[in-house]
């Protein structure tokens, strides 16, 4: 996988993260993800500009429906752009609550 290209959208203070994979069962690195969350967390980017919404727009519909869930669970979106235009991924939030999957009693 290629460094992702990424732009950002002052109209709507959204990151566009743009992933390319060689394979389409690929998921987006943890490290990545880890360091989009803290941006949407601290809701600025490295520029200081202001961050409401993470898009991820995949080339792949498979790519993107393998990446759903985690990305879903991170609070980013999901989207397919095959040159028609970004069209959201359908799918529910993740399918696992960490509580109850890792064995963590209230």
């Amino acid at each position: 996988m290629s460094k992702p290209r990424s732009d950002y959208d002052a109209s709507q203070k959204l990151i566009r993260v743009y992933p390319t994979f060689d394979s389409p069962k690929t998921l987006v690195p943890r490290e990545e993800l880890n360091a989009m969350g803290a941006i949407l967390q601290a809701g600025k980017d490295e520029e200081g500009r202001e961050v409401e919404a993470i898009r991820y727009v995949f080339r792949s519909p498979e790519s993107a429906a393998y990446n759903q869930q985690a990305l879903s669970f991170m609070k980013f979106q999901t989207y397919v752009d095959q040159g028609d235009g970004e069209q959201p991924v359908d799918g529910d939030g993740p399918e696992f609550a960490v509580r109850e999957d890792f064995g963590i009693d209230d």
